[in-house]
């Protein structure tokens, strides 16, 4: 009898033989990928992120310090107006000290003359005391005649600035008065900031703290390269009947709360290079206070202008006597709004000027006083000098 095919009788099964053939070395290779994979995963668990450069492996301190040190730099050269193509990066170096890494920078910055020089000079030195870190600076003149800054950050050289300004040829010597304009009281209408500023006339704007406008008239003041001056509130006589209003310091404060508010203020102000006083009667007349707030604008390296609204204020000689760059006001042009007060005041400001060699009148931000200066100008820059304030502090 005929044995029936089985189903699928026509295949082979595979030997056993070649199965092993084919089974071992994907084995092999399986085994292989899995032993290195946990060789590799267990000795990497746990580690930290490489350090790829060794400035890195410094204390994170410093590394702040330095980035905190370059970023106040570049605010004040952008707060400055200083051009990109004008700022020259001569150097950078790596350094090492006591273990710890960083780069040492060395930067040229081109000033188009001495004043744009040393007013970069004052915002660098302001923006670098604000900037957080613990920060010392040298100033110094080189015998090539530009200011160099030296640059310390937590105890280490860091930076060095060379600002380079363009020597003029001597001028014939300008033997006229000199004659400075104030602006006092600003922050309260933006609008005639505009007013004023069209005059193109070097007036310096006063502005107070904390005001509805404030920032709006310091950035145009900014923008215009005037004199900004932060007008600091101080306590008048007839407080708190009279009001000095925000940002204002008094008699009651401590001084670690005189130099917080100071530092609020001039953070509102920002730019500012000197201060004036606003009101003030009582608190400049005494001696201690003002010894806070002077010590305080010297080591920010601001000048201060004594309005005088006190015969006995103290302002003008103590700072003269601490080495602060100071002034005092000789007249105050608009108390009396009247045309012909206005004009009186006038006459008297220009009276000192030519006998004295120097005169500086406070105005205020009235259309009175616009009025007058733009009725007095002409005549005045023919038989004046007029000049920022800036230049008649000393």
């Amino acid at each position: 009898m005929t044995r029936k095919k089985r189903k699928g009788g026509n295949k082979r099964r595979k030997s056993p033989k070649i199965q092993t053939l084919i089974l071992f070395p994907a084995f092999l290779v399986c085994a292989l990928l899995l032993s290195l994979y946990v060789l590799f995963s267990k000795s990497t668990i746990g580690l930290p992120e490489p350090i790829y450069e060794e400035v890195y492996s410094s204390a994170n301190y410093l590394n702040e310090a330095i980035k905190n040190v370059d970023y106040a730099i570049y605010e004040s050269l952008y707060q400055s107006g200083i051009k990109e193509r004008n700022i020259i990066f001569l150097d950078v170096q790596p350094r090492h000290e006591n273990g710890h890494f960083w780069d040492f920078t060395r930067l040229l910055i081109r000033c188009p003359d001495i004043l744009s020089a040393q007013n970069l000079e004052r915002c660098i030195s302001y923006d670098l005391i604000r900037s957080g870190a613990r920060i010392r600076l040298r100033w110094e003149k080189t015998p090539e005649g530009k200011i160099s800054c030296h640059v310390f950050a937590e105890g280490f050289y860091t930076h060095r600035l060379d600002l380079e300004f363009h020597s003029q040829s001597p001028k014939i010597e300008d033997t006229r008065p000199k004659l400075a304009v104030i602006i006092d009281d600003f922050g309260y209408d933006p609008g005639i900031v505009s007013l004023f500023a069209q005059l193109d006339l070097p007036l310096s704007f006063s502005v107070l703290p904390s005001a509805p406008f404030t920032g709006q008239i310091v950035r145009q003041a900014n923008k215009e390269k005037c004199d900004l001056i932060l007008h600091l509130p101080m306590e008048p006589k007839n407080h708190p009947r009279v009001n000095p209003g925000p940002g204002a310091l008094f008699l009651s404060m401590e001084e670690r709360k005189i130099r917080q508010v100071l530092d609020q203020d001039l953070r509102e102000v920002w730019g500012a290079i000197g201060v004036n006083n606003h009101m003030g009667s009582s608190f400049t007349e005494n001696p201690a206070k003002m010894a806070i707030v002077l010590r305080e604008l010297k080591k920010r390296r601001l000048f201060f202008v004594d309005s005088r609204t006190s015969a006995d204020s103290v302002g003008f000689k103590l700072a003269k006597k601490m080495g602060l760059p100071t002034a005092s006001r000789s007249v105050f042009l608009d108390n009396d709004l009247s045309n012909k007060a206005i004009k009186m005041q006038f006459k008297r400001l220009l009276s000192i000027a030519r006998n004295t060699g120097a005169a500086i009148g406070i105005g205020h931000p009235r259309k009175e006083t616009l009025k007058i200066l733009e009725e007095y100008w002409p005549k005045i820059k023919t038989e004046f000098q007029v000049v920022p304030v800036s230049e008649l502090v000393g």
